[in-house]
């Protein structure tokens, strides 16, 4: 029968194999939770960066329709415009016609 010395030093061995395999298993957990969130990061990093170049593309796709429809309006505005002058021209042309000739 091991003696009360013996079963202490037991005890203690015990112990220190005890808090050896907690720090192991304490350093592997850490290592694990690390390598985690490394990969959560990335993909957080990847979602963003995908979502970015999503909302980009989708904001240059609105500003070009925006564009378009600007253009069409002030195109026609433009030719409006224009045709209200061709339709004044005449009277223009007679006002201008009348003042040079009762000027002379």
């Amino acid at each position: 029968m091991p003696t009360i010395i013996e079963r202490i030093a037991a005890a203690e061995a015990d112990a220190e194999a005890l808090r050896h395999n907690a720090q192991e298993a304490a350093r592997t957990a850490e290592t694990a939770a690390e390598e985690e969130a490394a990969a959560a990061l990335k993909n957080a990093r990847e979602e963003a960066k995908a979502g970015l170049a999503l909302s980009a593309a989708m904001a240059e796709k609105e500003a070009e329709a925006l564009s378009s429809m600007l253009l069409e309006k002030s195109s026609a505005e433009a030719e409006a415009r224009m045709n209200e002058a061709k339709r004044k021209l005449p009277e223009a042309a007679d006002i201008i016609l009348d003042y040079v000739i009762n000027k002379l």
